[in-house]
């Protein structure tokens, strides 16, 4: 048993964040910190049922306050769903993300600072840069794959008109 005083991390996350650590907001933190990539909310709510109790709209409600607490990203993808990963200040480095058109799976990438100089964009903008979201959209290497074996053209999958 954990000492006083000792905390999780996710419970960690959660204080640093100004948020009550309730036992279904430690299971999403936790969903949350061990994906390496960005996930849309019915695969985090998949993965928090397969330990908690959880319902759509409690989950939404606590992606919604962990983006407002900056704990959380909400990222818009190519398919209107949103994906969510950990923000800057809890994951292990700020990161950019590169989005599948076909699979719709969004990787989390290295840090934005290698793509954008941020201290020069503030700059240049005179405004006080807060975060930079890169998000780079392309065709990934398994649905490159798979296109070729059926001799599919790898264009995205919404590529025809009235589909956008």
């Amino acid at each position: 048993m954990a000492g006083e005083g000792h905390q999780t991390p996710a419970a960690a996350m959660l204080t640093r964040a100004g948020i009550e650590p309730t036992s279904l907001r430690l299971c999403v933190a936790e969903v949350l910190s061990v994906e390496g990539q960005a996930l849309p909310a019915a695969d985090i709510l998949a993965r928090v049922r397969e330990r908690h109790r959880a319902n759509k709209v409690t989950l939404y409600r606590i992606l919604d306050l962990f983006v407002e607490k900056g704990l959380a990203f909400r990222h818009s993808s190519g398919d209107r769903a949103f994906r969510y990963c950990l923000g800057p200040r809890f994951s292990s480095r700020a990161h950019c993300h590169a989005y599948c058109v076909r699979c719709g799976r969004m990787e989390c990438l290295p840090a934005p600072e290698t793509f954008v100089d941020m201290a020069a964009l503030g700059e240049r903008m005179a405004m006080d840069v807060m975060g930079v979201e890169v998000r780079i959209d392309g065709i990934c290497a398994a649905c490159r794959k798979a296109a070729e074996e059926d001799g599919e053209t790898t264009g995205p999958v919404d590529a025809e008109p009235g589909n956008n």
